[in-house]
């Protein structure tokens, strides 16, 4: 699913590829430029580490109470979990 950007000059609503999330792109109305809000941005990317951290300090405890097979099952589990979460947005 392509996003829908507004742009910030003159309002216009239109859809964009995805290859230009987290950059900038001319409206087709006023022919300036916008930017492309999405996962680049630096939001975006901290809540993705924080996520990536979460995960990783969840399978260390896992892994001291369990033993590795349980741990591995909560990283990579975590890690689709979060790829498919940020995917979403």
């Amino acid at each position: 699913m392509n996003p829908v950007v507004s742009c910030q000059h003159c309002g216009h609503l239109f859809e964009v590829d995805q290859a230009l999330v987290g950059g900038y792109t001319n409206c087709p109305q006023c022919g300036k430029a916008t930017s492309v809000e999405g996962l680049r941005d630096p939001l975006w990317r901290m809540w993705q580490v924080g996520v990536v951290a979460a995960v990783v300090v969840a399978a260390g405890i896992t892994g001291a109470a369990s033993g590795p097979a349980p741990a591995i099952g909560v990283l990579v589990g975590g890690l689709a979990l979060a790829w498919l979460v940020s995917r979403a947005f």
